[in-house]
């Protein structure tokens, strides 16, 4: 069979033109440039300004579907488009052997041209012709002469039917172009226009590329809800793993009987397979070991919980995710699968990750480091980011690799070194639905978030761009690609295995799917060499004395990434800050505040936070200190009042006994420590944490704030007469208290706890600048400026350091430094509400609401009897009676549906025009103070876990308990 460019070759024939067939790439080809950038380009009429026919000139070419090619792309109205053209002129005369057209399919498949027409002049005869194709990417016109020319004219005498047609790129070169420059083609239903390469076949038959045979899975194709859930659902029998080889002979190694297999690991010297089983449904993903010829069966690992995506170590050992740690995805029901690593025998589990969300596909890199995808929200929304992460094999060393503020592809995962360079291969994909998607190559020297440094080679699937959306949108049908060598990869596409260039210009299908059965996870059988096995980064026993279950950080500068927007002087102190795992399982119909359950905050921070204490920062920004080992900590730079000018919005964590450096905060993780003394605070030992005063717990807003609160606030702002309408009071209302309910929710789509989406910009409460983690509310990701939110940002944080003053400017009041403190951490650590993430309520909404079941019914009946002479009724038929959007559960009869219809003289407000209820005695008073009786009843035998009563979510023991074994 003839290669995908000489198929595409002999598609037409016209006049004299020839779509040129690919070419060996010479030296002409690799001189070759681009000349339409170099030409003074006009039209014959444009849509508007912002799509002239100068765009076409920019090297850019927008997505399908990505709606992104303003100022990217030339078009003109449909009523124009008959006979449009585009004239170049050049300075001098240019030599002129080939035209690239790229069609305009950034927002509809059919805005493209149908023919088009060269000349040098346009008055003279036609030099060449050609048809053109509804498309996405590169249709070559190669003229039969090259023609040396200053003027050159395309006109498009047909159009397809869309709006709008036009060209979204159209390049011109002096001769035949590389393929490999200039993308794959696409055609509208999304498939990339690669044909069977006959002379790709004939390397893999021949053994040219370094194998003769492959380990695959068969079996159906997973189709879980999420990317984090594909060990745990969509359990369908059936399959096994075979070894096919080249001449076409298939051999089972193994039968999945009633179970299911999820993935594969060959050994580096060729002889063992690893592989993930799970035997029934009601049974949980164990791994196993066996020969490469399907003898020696031995099982690995065994228990209640999941064990999969094992990966062969440098060292003989095995990496691998468990779901042993006993924690669920904050916004599903997921157990949590994190990084382990084990020995060859299963024996010596260790845990690597302190993930409390999911770790992905582990792999080991050329250089001997663990490369993962890792699942997290730091005060930031759930659907991004799934970015990529380098560990060593003992766990020490983590660091970001790619995507880490990244909006889209939303997940980067099963990620490969590619040989030879220092670039990787992986699956590009979204956050709902399987982890399936795109592949591209990830080359991070361009940057660690850049979109430089994606090249997607699938481009039939649209992968977004990194600074918009939320990469949910990506839906492809590749999955596992596995590097061969420089040349080609291979990979599974909706269950057939295919080998491909990196180019997109050859593909050959080795192996199709079998009816609903799927081969998945292809590895060549072969003897690779082993990458190094790494040193720990811990330091040698001994020589660093720190005390048990701890590591040292060193910092060398905090300024670096914060100038110029800080001032040397005025960060003090470094706090670090835990996020807190959720330890139960919960069914998602309960979530409330976007997908909070339990709740823990009006739709700000999805996870507890745990204070460990802060560290002085040195003259000159340094610090060294102690922190707790396997946790998932962040730090925020703290100023003189202990307000943070700058926050991590991700997590690091550390093995007992490490030390790690950094250079500064948020500085480019690629960047080099400048030349420089040694930092003062690397003289002496690192300094113990000193812990805030109000202990080391999960952080209680009605431990830790209201007490405040109640000392300074509620004499004034109290609900029978609140001063400035400000109810800062400590009842509990039904989600929440009433003093949060004003400081955090007021005024914010969150007053509607149903609501699952919604953007930063409407999360304006007058008091607190919170991050919203709706979704919706992505773009905040992007938004790392120091002082852009939290308490420097907030009005709350103003009026605690001015004492709230008077008209006179007199202060009202005098908090003590500590209770600012308290204040300021709480705004800062995105205003939680919970300090922990169990409940006692696990079927109630949000697992905390108590609305009383009979409120509704009681308060509709009550209202139309007695309030509907003013208050009409609404499209429901139910009095418009003003009321809060909470309710208050303790001390009901305070909530201003009770006061306002209340006499005076009865302890109630009277706002109404008369007193409805002219003592506490009437009926339907009575009534609706009824309603809440079985709340507090309840309340009474279980607790919420806001209530004063309730134990504290304190750290003990439990908190300095080492990350390995468990």
């Amino acid at each position: 069979m003839v290669d995908a460019w000489n198929s595409v070759a002999r598609a037409a024939v016209i006049g004299g033109l020839v779509w040129l067939a690919a070419m060996p790439i010479g030296a002409l080809a690799a001189e070759l440039r681009n000349l339409a950038p170099d030409a003074v380009i006009t039209e014959s009429g444009r849509h508007s300004e912002r799509y002239a026919g100068r765009f076409t000139a920019n090297d850019r070419v927008p997505e399908p579907g990505s709606r992104s090619d303003l100022g990217r792309a030339w078009c003109v109205p449909q009523s124009q488009a008959a006979g449009a053209w585009l004239s170049y002129s050049w300075p001098e005369p240019v030599t002129i052997g080939e035209i690239v057209y790229y069609g305009r399919t950034a927002w509809l498949w059919d805005e493209n041209f149908l023919k088009v027409e060269i000349l040098v002049d346009p008055d003279q005869p036609i030099v060449a012709q050609a048809d053109l194709r509804p498309g996405h990417g590169p249709q070559r016109i190669t003229l039969a002469r090259p023609i040396r020319t200053r003027t050159l004219t395309l006109r498009f005498p047909i159009a397809d039917s869309g709006p709008n047609p036009g060209a979204s790129e159209i390049r011109i070169f002096a001769a035949s172009s590389d393929p490999a420059t200039l993308g794959a083609f696409v055609t509208p239903d999304g498939h990339l226009d690669i044909a069977q390469s006959q002379p790709l076949v004939d390397k893999i038959r021949s053994g040219e590329l370094g194998f003769d045979s492959l380990l695959v899975i068969e079996r159906q194709a997973l189709r879980p809800s999420h990317v984090y859930t594909y060990h745990n659902e969509d359990f369908r029998p059936g399959g096994g793993l075979y070894r096919w080889y080249s001449h076409g002979e298939q051999e089972q190694l193994f039968d999945a009987q009633d179970g299911q297999l999820l993935d594969l690991s060959l050994s580096y010297d060729g002889r063992e397979i690893l592989f993930s089983w799970r035997r029934t449904e009601s049974e949980t993903y164990q791994i196993y070991r066996m020969n490469v010829d399907g003898t020696g069966l031995v099982q690995l690992t065994d228990g209640a919980h999941y064990n999969f995506n094992p990966c062969w170590l440098p060292d003989g050992g095995i990496a691998f995710l468990s779901t042993r740690t006993s924690a669920y995805a904050y916004c599903w029901d997921s157990p949590v699968g994190v990084l382990y690593r084990m020995d060859r025998d299963g024996s010596n589990p260790v845990r690597l990750s302190a993930n409390y969300l999911n770790d992905f596909t582990p792999a080991v890199l050329d250089d001997g480091r663990v490369i993962f995808a890792r699942w997290e929200y730091v005060d930031r929304p759930a659907i991004p980011i799934q970015s990529l992460w380098t560990i060593r094999p003992d766990g020490t060393g983590l660091q970001v690799y790619f995507g880490n503020r990244v909006l889209s592809p939303a997940t980067f995962m099963e990620a490969r070194s590619l040989p030879g360079s220092d670039k990787i291969l992986c699956l590009l994909t979204a956050h709902n639905g399987p982890a399936r998607g795109a592949v591209g190559i990830i080359d991070r020297r361009r940057g660690v978030n850049a979109q430089e440094a994606i090249q997607n080679l699938t481009p039939e699937v649209n992968i977004g761009r990194v600074d918009q959306g939320d990469g949910n949108h990506i839906r492809g049908p590749y999955e596992n690609p596995f590097p061969l060598d420089e040349n080609y990869f291979i990979v599974s596409h909706s269950g057939s295995i295919l080998v491909r260039d990196y180019e997109g210009a050859q593909q050959a299908v080795l192996l199709p799917a079998r009816g609903s059965m799927g081969f998945y996870n292809p590895q060549p059988v072969r003897a690779t060499t082993a990458p190094p096995v790494l040193p720990s980064a811990n330091p040698v026993a001994g020589s660093l004395p720190l005390p048990p279950n701890t590591a040292a950080v060193y910092l060398q500068d905090v300024y670096q990434g914060l100038e110029p927007h800080v001032d040397r002087g005025e960060i003090v102190a470094v706090r670090v800050v835990e996020e807190i795992a959720k330890p139960v399982e919960i069914h998602p119909n309960l979530r409330a505040f976007g997908f909070q359950f339990p709740v823990v905050s009006s739709g700000a921070t999805y996870a507890p936070k745990r204070v460990w204490g802060q560290v002085p920062i040195e003259p000159d920004g340094s610090a060294a200190f102690e922190v707790p080992a396997g946790r998932p900590l962040y730090f925020m730079a703290l100023d003189r009042h202990g307000r943070a000018v700058q926050r991590m919005r991700s997590f690091t964590h550390f093995m007992a006994g490490e030390s790690q450096s950094c250079v500064g905060c948020h500085e480019d993780r690629s960047q080099a420590p400048p030349a420089a003394d040694l930092p003062s605070a690397f003289d002496q030992l690192p300094r113990p944490l000193e812990p805030p005063e109000w202990g080391v717990q999960g952080f209680s807003y009605r431990r830790i704030i209201q007490p405040v609160l109640d000392r300074h606030c509620v004499q004034c702002h109290q609900a029978h007469s609140p001063s400035g309408d400000v109810d800062l009071s400590g009842d509990m209302t039904d989600f929440f208290n009433v003093s949060y309910e004003t400081l955090a929710r007021q005024g914010t789509p969150a007053e509607n706890s149903r609501i699952g989406g919604a953007r930063q910009v409407d999360f304006r409460n007058p008091y607190t600048s919170w991050i919203s983690t709706y979704n919706g509310s992505e773009s905040n990701i992007l938004q790392i400026e120091p002082r852009t939110w939290g308490s420097p940002a907030s009005r709350l944080a103003d009026l605690v350091l001015d004492g709230h003053p008077d008209a006179r400017g007199k202060p009202r009041i005098d908090l003590s430094d500590a209770e600012k403190r308290r204040i300021f951490a709480w705004i800062d650590l995105n205003v939680p509400y919970y300090g922990t993430s169990d409940t006692n309520h696990p079927d109630r909404p949000g697992c905390r609401q108590m609305w009383p079941d009979d409120f509704d019914r009681v308060f509709q009946q009550v209202t139309a009897r007695r309030c509907a002479e003013c208050h009409l009724p609404d499209q429901q038929g139910i009095a418009s009676v003003p009321r809060s959007w909470y309710l208050r559960v303790e001390q009901p009869e305070k909530n201003s549906f009770m006061l306002a219809p209340l006499a005076v003289r009865a302890g109630g407000t009277e706002i109404c025009d008369r007193a409805i209820f002219e003592t506490k005695d009437d009926p339907d008073y009575q009534a609706l103070l009824a309603v809440f009786q079985p709340i507090q009843e309840l309340l009474a035998d279980r607790p919420r876990r806001d209530l004063y009563g309730e134990p504290a979510e304190t750290c003990a023991t439990e908190c300095t308990e080492p990350v390995d074994g468990q």
